[in-house]
């Protein structure tokens, strides 16, 4: 009996840290939000990318899954940029210039997700090019308005 009782005393304890840390990382903020899409997308370009240059051959469900993360994640923008998100902690590399043309920056972000939607639906090697040139497009105008660099 009593190795019954540590046994679920020890499950209780365990189960217990999973969920502070499962609730620490759900209300972690708006900038750790942000940055997390954005290592998705750079993930997924990573991906891309390796394509483009030829380190990796053309994978039409590669391609498809990397556009849909990256098209995913550029939809939550909207979400992660919060007015009172101007300032860290943690570190932003955002502009205050996207609080004052939101307007502009969720119009580059909606070009972004037709961008990375129109890569998704490449499925001959022959497209992939000229998709890659407007994803890439995509994701320089933003980043030349509203992303300052890292040190």
């Amino acid at each position: 009996m009593i190795s019954g009782l540590k046994f679920s005393a020890r499950s209780l304890v365990l189960g217990l840290a999973a969920a502070s840390l499962f609730a620490t990382a759900a209300t972690a903020g708006p900038i750790e939000d942000r940055q997390e899409d954005m290592k998705k997308v750079g993930k997924a370009m990573g991906q891309l990318a390796a394509i483009a240059k030829k380190e990796a051959a053309f994978d039409a469900a590669v391609v498809k899954a990397a556009g849909e993360t990256i098209a995913e994640s550029v939809k939550e923008f909207k979400n992660d940029f919060p007015e009172d998100s101007k300032d860290g902690p943690p570190e932003t590399w955002a502009k205050p210039e996207i609080w004052s043309n939101m307007d502009d920056f969720n119009a580059k972000a909606d070009k972004s997700v037709e961008a990375a939607m129109a890569m998704a639906a490449v499925t001959e090697e022959a497209n992939f090019m000229p998709a890659m040139g407007e994803l890439g497009g995509s994701c320089k105008a933003c980043h030349e308005n509203y992303r300052r660099p890292k040190n």
